[in-house]
């Protein structure tokens, strides 16, 4: 299943406020959710200036300030201005010329005192930018490579049910699948447990309890899809036994994207 776009965990981690189904996903992707903690914890320190190890803004974020409040360039961070070359002063030497007066001084530029307030400001900006940035490319790094449907179906209703749903086989670049479930308007008094059966009905897989109205679940190694191509989720009471109930709320077989 694909997870929201980098720019939305950004926004999130930031506070800002995201669509109804970048929440959604957001509220059931534990990977998602642990990205825009950690970047919101970054953004946190940047802000109140509060961390043990605070990072070092890139070289041209003062740059782009002392340029926008119009300082002068030899103006550092603390305000005070850089050394200028050096004055050499020599008394005359054997055979030199009369010294000539000095002109008129030229009046030195001023220099701006610089608000230690706005430069914190601008160094916070460059390190929730910079935070954030590193983030999502460690996290990218992180993820596991996007997952390829290679089968899937709609889940039809079964009589007495006006349930609906639909099924999906994702692999990933390991060669790993995950059968992906969704089901809506399915309510059971006890629980719904998800199955792979056979054309015919007659052999099943148990996969696990479907919680919630999507559930993914692992498929064994070397499981046959073209053997169990049927997709099932039956309703079952809490009675201790392991067999299908014969109540099954949806069903519907897998195929091979067109």
């Amino acid at each position: 299943m694909p997870h929201i776009d980098p720019d939305a965990v950004a926004l999130a981690a930031l506070g800002e406020p995201l669509d109804a189904q970048e929440r959604a996903h957001l509220a059931g992707c534990a990977d998602c959710a642990r990205e825009v903690a950690s970047l919101a914890a970054v953004a946190a320190v940047a802000r109140d200036g509060s961390g043990d190890a605070p990072v070092s803004p890139p070289a041209g974020v003062w740059d782009r300030v002392r340029d926008e409040l119009g300082l002068a360039d030899d103006v550092l961070p603390d305000g005070s201005a850089g050394a200028g070359p050096r004055a050499v002063a020599a008394g005359p030497g054997p055979g030199a010329p009369a010294a000539v007066p000095a002109g008129p001084a030229t009046p030195a530029r001023p220099v701006a005192p610089l608000r230690r307030g706005r430069w914190l400001a601008a160094a916070a900006a460059g390190l929730v930018v910079g935070g954030v940035a590193g983030g999502l490319a460690v996290g990218a790094a992180l993820r596991p490579p996007a997952e390829t449907v290679v089968a899937e179906g709609r889940l039809d209703a079964l009589p007495g049910w006006s349930a609906s749903g639909d099924a999906a086989v994702e692999e990933d670049a390991a060669g790993r699948r995950t059968l992906v479930v969704r089901v809506a308007d399915a309510d059971a008094d006890g629980f719904r447990e998800v199955w792979l059966l056979d054309a015919g009905a007659t052999r099943l897989v148990s996969l696990g309890v479907l919680d919630g109205d999507e559930g993914r679940f692992a498929l064994p190694p070397g499981l046959d899809l073209a053997e169990f191509p049927v997709v099932d989720v039956s309703a079952e009471a809490f009675d201790g036994d392991p067999a299908h109930s014969g109540d099954s709320i949806v069903r519907g077989e897998l195929a091979t994207p067109a």
